[in-house]
């Protein structure tokens, strides 16, 4: 829901004359020595970037920083911006212009061709007579960027890692029109620090040193852990530093730019958040080989000794250390770079710990109106937020507190929690939410006209008690995001009623199933006849089980209530695959929260292609991906980087939202299905799935309960999201200090996400050899044994050279947590235990899919599973039978 428009940067992009660089890929507009206008010279502007990439009054080749003559003297800053510089022409090369930031002190700046890319250059010379230490060296880079743009078509989205020697910049379009303006350091330069002036919130600048700046923002709290240097310069001596520019064609040109520079292209599985003691692998690929890896815990991590595959140096580790985890990497020329990985409990542990502690953190007061509530609890203060106590959430921001994407969220999670694995005292937390503060209260009953809509900001008795009869008011229930969470809400119980004979819920599994089925067309009608909001127009978060509950009523034999809700959402999915524009448009300019729907469309659409035109649904398919991976970070090696969404503010702020997971889950079900060479998207889906798991505050007693904000009490309490900056405010409007927020806010729609892309998936990488993402690999004799780690045990997939499966299990049935999965060599045969509740004797469903026509028979102790007829591209259904107060059955397949 959260995004940033901005404001249109002033100013004109004035240009006095144009430098000419020979060969060079850049047409460059100058004034006064600064470069204002930076252009693409080439001539195919249907395929490249058209327009300015810098922004209106910006002005490349300025150098700010502090200098001191000795470590007891006052630093002294500087800032060429502020002066005049005196340009000397470089004939054939560029220019250079030379400023006197001080007596002695000289800053020059070259700007240079070099083939066709363009280098900024900066020599510092010290003529003082003295020794001058320089605290900061910064570079301002005034590029055109997405949320300071305004309506300019040409904003770009900035995608940076800033670590040492291998940060590197790169800027896309939103309409994916390449190439890509790239910034890299010259050899011999560092870039260890990067922030954005509060005084000019829409220039980010990057730090050749930053001594003086760290120091400062940890003087004021942050937690900023990267190593910061300054400079020094003996008198009569001078020092240089640069960046270039270059353009650069996709992802894979990005990687192999990176490499052939002497920096690090890295590629790691499972990804840089992991749960403590799984393998981790990390695969280097650079002309300056790697030389060692140093931990930042080394009695806590275990590296072993480098191999080589696939033209890389890979290395494999595990981490035992709860929190975050530092690795230097060391290359033969002396370049370091820090990679920062976050190390998680188990994810099976951290989907129990939410779960409890989203039920045990609840109004219980019948003489409140809000009698029920999931509530907000914020882990710095250790406060339980509710409606008469909203702590530090102030102004429009407090209906955070009791509804729309926060509020919804939490019973949203619990309940998808609990319908994977119970809890008696969870599922009657819900039923009392439901009871007391749900029906009749934030949704209309059956009772009531315009049933089933769902009241919005501040919240229900706001608006059910206003003096105001229409929209603002009483009929304030037109907000069409809040209807997919409850939607889910039901449908969860209705799978806890269905699936598990052991646990009591308040109404029947009928009832929540009526309850989803209501409130799913509800979205449909009732906002656009308050408000005409349109639902057909935008993608929301978790509405993607809206299918769900069309086949779930199928099974029910309600084929007439599953025909009118089929009805409104294929509508829907016509009116994205045939007629959206702009992906990123929601609320606001632009929006990165669309991409899990986009892909649920694409693969409903392409499921049915009697019903949607095949070329036109592939190409939507196509087009939707490409921009769930414009705003997702995926060459940066960081934990709050890699598989986290960006939204307009390009990663600088608001990292590992909820839709990190949720586009998670969009990217695995694009690469299991709708690609060729699915391998680089599993590894990015994988690292999606698990990397907001980072903000859930949940640890042993021996690592204090949690690394963020430590104790009993925040055991299993979370973070809304992450704040890369050094010094800022959140969303919600309370200082941070870098790292994970205090409230959880929306993060719970994130783990709805993380339920559904849980899964464990065998491939045999182009990099990284056969390897099982989401579980563990041994390999016994001619047999695989998989043991599943992502969480939920119920979705296997292989892709192996030559041989292919997915495997689904439902109905309460999940792989066992102990005993492995067992394949045969080909995938011709399998073995597995299911873990089930105990109950009486009935039957599960199973599905499984090997990519081609052959049939499989399924048997158990008890004789064999009974499935519909084969289909290569369709999964075959099985129906498993299950003895009477058993919790686990072992099955057997072998294709015949």
């Amino acid at each position: 829901m959260h995004g940033a428009a901005g404001g249109a940067v002033t100013g004109t992009r004035k240009v006095t004359r144009t430098l000419a660089l020979p060969g060079s890929a850049f047409v460059v507009g100058l004034d006064n020595g600064r470069i204002t206008s930076l252009r693409d010279a080439s001539d195919d502007a249907a395929h490249r970037a058209p327009g300015d990439l810098l922004h209106a009054g910006g002005r490349l080749g300025n150098l700010a920083g502090a200098w001191r003559s000795g470590a007891e003297s006052a630093w002294v800053p500087f800032d060429t911006a502020d002066l005049d510089g005196v340009i000397g022409e470089l004939p054939g090369q560029g220019i250079a212009v030379r400023y006197v930031i001080a007596p002695g002190l000289t800053v020059t700046c070259r700007i240079l061709a070099e083939g066709p890319a363009m280098k900024l250059l900066v020599r510092i010379s010290n003529e003082t007579g003295h020794r001058v230490e320089f605290g900061d060296v910064a570079l301002p880079l005034p590029v055109n960027m997405i949320h300071a743009a305004g309506q300019d078509p040409d904003g770009l989205l900035k995608h940076s890692f800033i670590a040492g020697k291998s940060s590197h910049l790169f800027w896309k379009r939103k309409d994916l029109r390449g190439p890509w303006l790239t910034m890299l350091p010259e050899a011999g330069t560092s870039l260890e620090y990067w922030d954005c002036p509060e005084d000019s919130p829409d220039l980010y600048r990057v730090y050749f040193h930053a001594a003086r700046q760290v120091e400062a923002v940890r003087a004021a709290g942050s937690r900023w852990r990267l190593p910061a240097s300054s400079l020094t310069i003996p008198a009569g001596e001078s020092r240089e530093m640069g960046v270039r520019f270059l353009f650069v064609e996709g992802d894979q040109a990005m990687r192999h730019t990176l490499a052939d520079h002497g920096l690090l292209d890295v590629e790691v599985v499972p990804g840089m958040t992991v749960p403590v003691g799984s393998e981790v692998k990390i695969a280097f690929a650079s002309r300056i080989p790697v030389k060692a890896l140093r931990a930042e815990h080394p009695a806590q991590t275990r590296i072993a000794g480098a191999t080589a595959r696939a033209g890389r140096q890979i290395h494999a580790l595990r981490f035992d250390r709860l929190g975050e985890n530092q690795i230097t990497v060391e290359q033969e020329d002396g370049g370091l770079t820090t990679l920062e990985f976050f190390v998680t409990e188990a994810v099976e542990t951290m989907i129990a710990k939410r779960g409890a502690f989203i039920a045990a953190h609840r109004y219980r007061d019948p003489s409140k109106w809000y009698d029920g509530l999931l509530a907000e609890w914020n882990m710095e203060s250790q406060t339980l937020l509710g409606p008469e106590a909203y702590d530090r959430i102030t102004g429009w921001r407090i209906y955070e507190v009791t509804c729309d994407d926060p509020g919804l969220s939490k019973p949203a999670f619990l309940a998808a929690k609990n319908a994977e694995y119970p809890v008696q005292s969870e599922v009657g937390a819900l039923d009392d939410y439901i009871e007391h503060f749900v029906w009749g209260g934030l949704q209309r009953s059956t009772r009531e006209s315009d049933a089933y809509a769902i009241y919005g900001i501040p919240d229900w008795h706001h608006n059910r008690t206003s003096a105001d009869p229409g929209p603002r008011g009483q009929k304030h229930y037109w907000r069409v995001y809040d209807y997919p969470h409850i939607t889910l809400m039901y449908l969860a119980m209705y799978r806890i009623a269905r699936d598990h004979p052991g646990i009591r819920t308040r109404l029947s599994a009928a009832t929540y199933l009526e309850r989803a089925h209501g409130t799913a067309m509800a979205m449909f009608v009732i906002p656009k006849a308050i408000a005409d909001w349109d639902a057909n127009t935008t993608g929301f978060y978790n509405e993607l089980v809206i299918p769900d509950v069309i086949d779930a009523l199928r099974d029910e034999g309600q084929d007439e209530r599953a025909d009118s809700l089929a009805a409104f959402w294929d509508h829907k999915v016509h009116h994205f695959v045939s007629a959206v524009e702009d992906l990123y448009a929601s609320e606001y300019a632009f929006d990165s929260t669309g991409f899990e729907s986009t892909q649920a469309f694409a693969r409903y659409a392409l499921d049915r292609p009697g019903r949607f035109p095949a070329a036109q649904a592939q190409a939507f398919n196509r087009r939707q991906m490409a921009s769930n991976l414009f705003c997702r970070g995926w060459l940066q090696p960081a934990y709050y980087y890699l598989g986290s969404d960006y939204r307009a503010q390009a990663g600088d702020a608001y990292t590992l939202s909820y839709m990190a997971q949720m586009g998670g889950w969009a990217i695995l079900d694009h690469a299991l299905h709708d690609v060729a060479d699915p391998r680089a998207l599993l590894r990015l889906g994988h690292a999606s799935a698990l990397s907001s798991w980072a903000l859930l505050n949940s640890g042993t007693p021996e690592s204090g309960h949690g690394y963020w904000y430590p104790g009993p009490a925040n055991d299993g309490g979370a973070a809304g999201g992450f704040e890369p900056a050094a010094l800022g405010k959140t969303w919600l409007d309370q200082p941070h200090h870098h790292g994970a927020w205090y409230y959880s806010c929306e993060i719970d729609l994130g783990f709805c996400g993380g339920l559904r892309a849980a899964r464990t998936t065998l491939v045999d990488d182009d990099i990284f050899g056969r390897i099982a993402l989401g579980g563990e690999l041994e390999v016994v004799g001619e047999r695989l044994h998989v043991h599943p780690r992502d969480g939920v045990r119920r979705r296997f997939h292989a892709r192996l050279e030559g041989a292919r499966m997915d495997l689904e299990i439902h109905d309460g049935g999940r792989l066992s947590g102990e005993a492995p999965l067992v394949l045969g060599p080909g995938l011709d045969t399998w073995e597995a235990v299911i873990d089930h509740p105990p109950g009486p004797a009935r039957t599960l469903r199973l599905s499984l899919a090997s990519g081609t026509a052959s049939p499989w028979n399924l048997s158990t102790p008890d004789g064999t599973a009974t499935r519909h007829a084969p289909d290569k591209h369709a999964p075959g259904r099985f129906t498993i039978p299950i003895a009477a107060n058993s919790t686990s059955t072992r099955l057997r397949a072998r294709r015949t």
